[in-house]
């Protein structure tokens, strides 16, 4: 009896001892008492738990919000070294896929480059060319600015600025190139119309012929260099040292050179002298006044010679009888306003270059 009462209190106690196990977390439950977990039995993308409902809720508003969350960013160098390409890429950040936007490209602050991008997709990047000069700038603004219109009829833009840095050739390059340039404007032909009108309102400008001679690296035995520019039918003065690469431009006169092309001489000579008296053709008639020599030179200043001297006056009233200038016009010497060819006579000495070309 007293063992069948032992046995009792034994399965009362294991029960109570079950019992108040069953009280604690399942862990502690053997193995073919735990109770199975509904969403442990489905695949993983297929629970259903209160973080996806969130996640949803969010990606709902993010529709409906359009860009607003997204962040634009522009990548690009600060400092773009001389003659190298400029390339800039646009990444944006926190957007929806798939949005139409519009991409709008600035200059400083000036629209160069529109496009139509879809968010997700690549966005293609810009190239700006620059446009380099001895004055430009050395630095560049580029903006890109990202529109979007949203269902609800909103307009969002998102932009982005940045300030790059641009090296530029240095003084030397610019010369040389301007060299160049004004090496390409100067011609020993005429390419008039055989108007003084033309030649009035034709020539180059006084840097311009500074910089040929200059270049050119003439020199003078005297402060003046003279330079003949058949072209253009001007003779241009120069003051300086008389060393190279120092002239400035003094005076400029309107003339006319031969009507032949070669009966003015080209090349480099000098003033070998000079006279007041002037030359008389009496067969013709005229008589030019003053004479100032510039071929053949000085050894050879007798006897025949190519000169700077006025328009043919009358040999007797010394009236202009023949009033073209600006134009070819003479048979080989160098034609000038009467005045003007006085100037020559009185201010510019002997020795002095002249350049005809």
């Amino acid at each position: 009896m007293l063992r069948f009462f032992r046995n009792r209190i034994i399965i009362i106690a294991f029960l109570a001892l079950l019992i108040v196990m069953s009280s604690f977390s399942p862990s502690f439950m053997p193995d073919n008492m735990t109770h199975n977990n509904d969403d442990e039995a489905l695949p993983d993308n297929a629970k259903s738990t209160d973080d996806d409902d969130d996640n949803d809720d969010d990606t709902a508003a993010f529709t409906i919000q359009g860009m607003y969350n997204a962040t634009i960013e522009l990548i690009a160098p600060e400092f773009l070294p001389v003659g190298e390409p400029l390339y800039i890429n646009v990444a944006l950040a926190r957007y929806e896929e798939g949005l139409e936007c519009l991409l709008i490209w600035y200059v400083n602050n000036e629209p160069v480059k529109e496009s139509r991008i879809i968010t997700g997709e690549i966005i293609p990047r810009f190239h700006h060319v620059i446009e380099y000069s001895s004055t430009m700038e050395e630095t560049i603004k580029i903006k890109a600015s990202i529109h979007h219109t949203t269902m609800t009829s909103l307009l969002q833009i998102m932009a982005e600025e940045k300030t790059i840095r641009i090296e530029n050739y240095d003084a030397s390059h610019w010369r040389e190139l301007e060299i160049q340039r004004v090496f390409g404007l100067v011609t020993s032909r005429y390419n008039g119309d055989f108007t003084l009108e033309w030649a009035e309102n034709n020539d180059l400008e006084a840097f311009e012929k500074e910089l040929y001679v200059n270049a050119k690296r003439y020199t003078s035995e005297t402060e003046f260099l003279i330079w003949v520019n058949r072209d253009f039918q001007r003779v241009n003065v120069f003051t300086g040292t008389g060393r190279a690469n120092e002239w400035e431009l003094y005076e400029t006169f309107i003339i006319s050179t031969s009507l032949w092309l070669n009966s003015t001489p080209r090349g480099v000579t000098t003033i070998p002298s000079r006279t007041s008296a002037g030359w008389a053709f009496p067969e013709e008639g005229y008589r030019v006044e003053p004479v100032v020599r510039f071929w053949p030179e000085r050894s050879s200043a007798q006897g025949q010679s190519f000169a700077f001297h006025s328009r043919p006056l009358h040999i007797r009233t010394r009236e202009v009888v023949d009033d073209r200038i600006g134009v070819p016009a003479s048979s080989g010497c160098i034609r000038m306003y009467c005045d003007d060819a006085w100037w020559l006579y009185h201010n510019i000495p002997d020795h002095t270059t002249v350049v005809i070309y």
